[in-house]
């Protein structure tokens, strides 16, 4: 089971290849070493109202509109391998609006990490909560 103890930096990839690059999907990759690594930044920063610059750096909690015990328990979830359900997720945007995402989420055991593709839900749509994860 893939566990972190620190939260998931999210950082743009160095080489995520022209299709991310231009793709209009939230892709990312979770490395063991904390990194959320956005494959397709731009399309990141379109849902989240951020220069892909801006996201750089930020935690993944950081962007979750949740108190730090809450945004662990989702960021366990979203590193559960043995979980292959999709993971509605809550983000905050720039300018304070919230937006839920779906987390689709792929487990290679090969690179040691997670693929993620994140679909943004209809406004108005609320997070499930989430059994807890200790």
């Amino acid at each position: 089971m893939m566990r972190l103890l620190a939260d998931l930096m999210l950082v743009l990839s160095c080489n995520p290849g022209k299709a991310c690059k231009e793709s209009d999907v939230m892709m990312a990759r979770v490395r063991r070493s904390g990194l959320f690594e956005l494959l397709s930044a731009a399309a990141w920063a379109r849902a989240l109202g951020y220069a892909p610059d801006e996201l750089s750096g930020k935690s993944l909690s950081e962007l979750m509109p949740l108190k730090k015990p809450a945004a662990s328990r989702v960021m366990a979830a979203l590193l559960d391998d043995e979980d292959t359900q999709p993971l509605d997720v809550t983000l905050r945007c720039k300018d304070e609006r919230r937006k839920c995402f779906r987390f689709h989420r792929r487990f290679d055991p090969y690179q040691d990490a997670i693929y993620v593709v994140a679909d943004e839900l209809p406004e108005g749509h609320r997070v499930a909560p989430r059994p807890a994860y200790g």
